[in-house]
């Protein structure tokens, strides 16, 4: 059985394998600075700690980030995340996306002391426009959020204050449906009482 389990493990990791290989990007060393990927140009400007690695690159590189002027990528728990940036001065994305903010970024959200690197795009993509028939399907989808609105999420808090307030309210119901069985069965008993304690005695009428 062990054998089957590790036959079966070994057959999708190699599948998986050849799937990340399949749709891995094309990333050629040209220099200690020129990288190319994919065909387009890119220079290396920070390597900490030697966090570029090219096999991790090729995995990870997504065509989404052609479209960033800097494309930063840091480590974490042995993976390897990328991120966009914008140049500085640029109106695009929000102020967090500026490369401007890259101490903050590596401060708030990376391992302290990470490896990472910084790649400046020499040839930004322009980003694909989106189809007609999709736009019309968004522009719907929203239109239909905006008139059925979805319910805020509530907290644990407010959930729990409210699961008390309807088992209370649900007590408060079958105890009041129980005292009205009780006085119904004991005005029953009463009565039955009453009737019991009811006797006519028929007297014969004297001459």
């Amino acid at each position: 059985m062990n054998d089957y389990r590790r036959q079966r493990r070994e057959e999708q990791l190699a599948r998986k394998a050849e799937t990340i290989k399949a749709f891995a990007s094309d990333v050629i060393v040209k220099s200690e600075e020129e990288i190319e990927i994919d065909g387009h140009p890119y220079i290396l400007l920070k390597n900490y700690r030697d966090g570029f690695q090219v096999e991790k690159l090729k995995e990870r590189f997504s065509q989404i980030l052609t479209k960033y002027d800097y494309i930063v990528g840091d480590w974490g728990y042995d993976q390897l995340r990328l991120r966009g940036f914008y140049a500085s001065g640029s109106k695009k994305g929000f102020p967090s996306q500026s490369i401007d903010r890259l101490e903050e970024y590596l401060m708030e959200y990376c391992n302290f002391g990470c490896a990472y690197f910084v790649l400046h795009n020499l040839e930004v993509q322009k980003p694909e426009p989106i189809p007609a028939g999709l736009k019309r399907k968004n522009k719907i989808k929203k239109s239909e959020r905006r008139r059925n609105p979805r319910p805020k999420n509530l907290s644990v808090k407010k959930r729990r204050k409210n699961q008390f307030w309807e088992e209370s309210a649900y007590d408060g119901r079958k105890k009041k449906r129980q005292n009205k069985k009780l006085k119904a069965v004991s005005v029953n008993s009463e009565r039955k009482m009453n009737n019991k304690g009811r006797h006519f005695t028929i007297r014969q009428k004297e001459n």
